[in-house]
C-alpha cells in the first residue's frame, strides 16, 4: 500500500528555542518513548497533539502540506519539511470481538506502536513505522535526540483502535480510482482521515459520517481504501470512486475494488487473498482463528507485521516480520 512520507529533522536543538510551557506535552511524550523489543519502539502523547487545529485550518490534501504542518505544531514553527513514500499491500478481516490485520510492504522499518490520549477525542492505540516518516530503514530515535521526530508518527497511523473498540486500517486499492473532486469540503490525506475516525468515531456509522464531510486525498497517484470495523461487527470498506464517497459491508479487504466489479490483471494475488480469508471467516473468530487467518494471508518476506486488535479488552497483539513466536501485547489502558 501506498503511504505517506514525512521527513522531519527535529531534534532536541529546537528546545532552545522555548521552554517547558511551550513544548510540555511533547517533553512528556518523549519521555514515555522506550524500545520494547529489537526495532520496536512504543510511546504516549497525552494532550494536544494539534490534530483539531489541523482539522479546523482545512486539513491537506498532499503529503508535503501535511508534514508542514506537523513539523510547524511540534516545532512550534522552527523546523521545515520535505516528503518521501513508500508502497505496500495488506488483508484485514474483523469479527465481532477482533480486527485481524497484515501490513504488507517491501521492505522492513523500525516500528511504532503509539498510544494517544487527546484532549478533545478518544484514547487510540495505533501502529506505524519509522520509514513512513522518510527516516530511512535504520533510523530510530536514540538517546531522546530524535524524539519530536518521532512523535510525528501521530499523524502516520496506518492502522489503530480506540477506546470504543472501533478499528480501522489503510490498504491500497490497486485497480482504484484516485480522482478526487476538489469541492468546498475541508481536504485529508489517507492517514489523517484515519487519525479522523480514530480521535472522534465511537462507531462505524459515525467514521462513515465523518469521512464524509472531507475531501479524502490518495497518496502519490495511488488509490486507497479504509476497513473500518466497530465491536457490533458493523464492517465496510470505505472506497473513493469517480468523485464519489462509497461503502460497502464487509468482513474482509484486501487489495482490489469491493464496491463493484472490475477486471484487473493486478489484482490476481489480491483476490487470492481475500478467497483465504473467506475459508477463515466464519462469523466470530476467537484469536487462533484470527491468527490463522493472518498466517494464512501473509506474504511471508513482505508482511512486516500482524496485529490482532481485541475490541473487548482494548489490546493489540502483534507480530512483526512473521515471527509468530514472539508477539508483543499492548494495552490501551492508562497504566
Amino acid at each position: 500500500m501506498v503511504i505517506i512520507g514525512i521527513l522531519m529533522a527535529i531534534g532536541f536543538g529546537v528546545f532552545l528555542y522555548g521552554g517547558w510551557q511551550m513544548f510540555g506535552d511533547e517533553i512528556r511524550a518523549i519521555r514515555t518513548l522506550k524500545m520494547v523489543k529489537e526495532r520496536v519502539y512504543t510511546f504516549e502523547y497525552k494532550g494536544d497533539y494539534g490534530f483539531k487545529a489541523f482539522l479546523e485550518q482545512g486539513g491537506a490534501k498532499t503529503d508535503a502540506e501535511m508534514a508542514a504542518y506537523i513539523a510547524g505544531f511540534l516545532s512550534k514553527g522552527y523546523i521545515k519539511t520535505g516528503t518521501q513514500t513508500p508502497e505496500a499491500g495488506c488483508s484485514t478481516i474483523a469479527s465481532e470481538g477482533l480486527f485481524c490485520r497484515n501490513f504488507d510492504w517491501e521492505s522492513g522499518s523500525h516500528y511504532a506502536v503509539i498510544k494517544t490520549y487527546p484532549d478533545d477525542g478518544y484514547a487510540s492505540i495505533s501502529t506505524t513505522g519509522f520509514a513512513f516518516l522518510g527516516m530511512g530503514e535504520d533510523w530510530h530515535p536514540i538517546a531522546g535526540m530524535d524524539g519530536m521526530t518521532a512523535l510525528a508518527s501521530i499523524y502516520v497511523p496506518l492502522d489503530g483502535m480506540n477506546e470504543m473498540g472501533l478499528c480501522v486500517s489503510d490498504l491500497v486499492e490497486i485497480d482504484g480510482s484516485t480522482e478526487v473532486p476538489d469541492t468546498e469540503k475541508p481536504d485529508l490525506t489517507i492517514v489523517a482521515a484515519i487519525r479522523l475516525v480514530l480521535d472522534y468515531a465511537k462507531n462505524t456509522e459515525e467514521a462513515v459520517r465523518l469521512l464524509s464531510l472531507y475531501d479524502v486525498f490518495p497518496s502519490v497517484n495511488a488509490a486507497h481504501h479504509l476497513a473500518i470495523s466497530d465491536i457490533n461487527e458493523n464492517n465496510v470498506v470505505v472506497e473513493w470512486r469517480n468523485g464519489e464517497m462509497r461503502v460497502t459491508e464487509t468482513s474482509i479487504v484486501t487489495n482490489h475494488c469491493l464496491s463493484e466489479e472490475l477486471e484487473s490483471p493486478m489484482t490476481g494475488e489480491s483476490k487470492r487473498r481475500f478467497a483465504t480469508l473467506q475459508e477463515r471467516h466464519s462469523g466470530f473468530m476467537t484469536y487462533e482463528q484470527g491468527l490463522q487467518a493472518l498466517k494464512d494471508a501473509s506474504y511471508t518476506e513482505h508482511t512486516l507485521w500482524s496485529v490482532i486488535y481485541d475490541k473487548d479488552s482494548l489490546s493489540s497483539t502483534i507480530f512483526f516480520d512473521c515471527d509468530w513466536n514472539s508477539p508483543v501485547t499492548f494495552k490501551l489502558s492508562d497504566e
